[in-house]
């Protein structure tokens, strides 16, 4: 089962959260590295959150967190790119560097959903074809 709830709760404090990172960087000497690594921290543990729950979330579940999530990524890689505007003084560059592949993993375990967890199950070919390898998968373990 999906934990709906909490995913929507986490994501829409990140999404604050990188948001005022953003109103943040952008003001001399206000910004350290240790701020972005810690967002970088929280965006780990969503990240493994939302992925241990991928294959459960139905439409439904996605009605309620799918808006805030794209916000998420909009704003995650608004920062991403403020970041790689700082001068090299501020030392953000490894931080950066993983803020942006939080950024994928999450853009990619979102398309994941959509396309895995939404979409394919209204695709009758897809689903039967799915189901057909499903089958061979499981004769090859059988053999095995």
């Amino acid at each position: 089962m999906c934990q709906t709830e909490t995913i929507t709760q986490n994501v829409v404090r990140l999404s604050k959260r990188s948001y005022s990172h953003r109103l943040e960087i952008i003001m001399p000497n206000a910004y350290h590295a240790s701020q972005l690594a810690r967002l970088n921290r929280e965006l780990d543990r969503l990240y493994e959150m939302i992925y241990d729950d991928w294959q459960s979330i139905r439409e439904e579940d996605y009605k309620v967190f799918g808006a805030q999530l794209s916000i998420l990524l909009q704003t995650i890689k608004q920062l991403y790119n403020t970041c790689k505007e700082q001068p090299r003084e501020m030392a953000l560059e490894e931080e950066t560097k993983r803020l942006g592949m939080n950024y994928s993993a999450l853009f990619e375990l979102n398309s994941d959903i959509v396309n895995f967890c939404i979409n394919m199950p209204k695709n009758q070919e897809m689903k039967q074809l799915m189901e057909r390898l499903t089958q061979v998968d499981n004769r090859i373990k059988q053999t095995v």
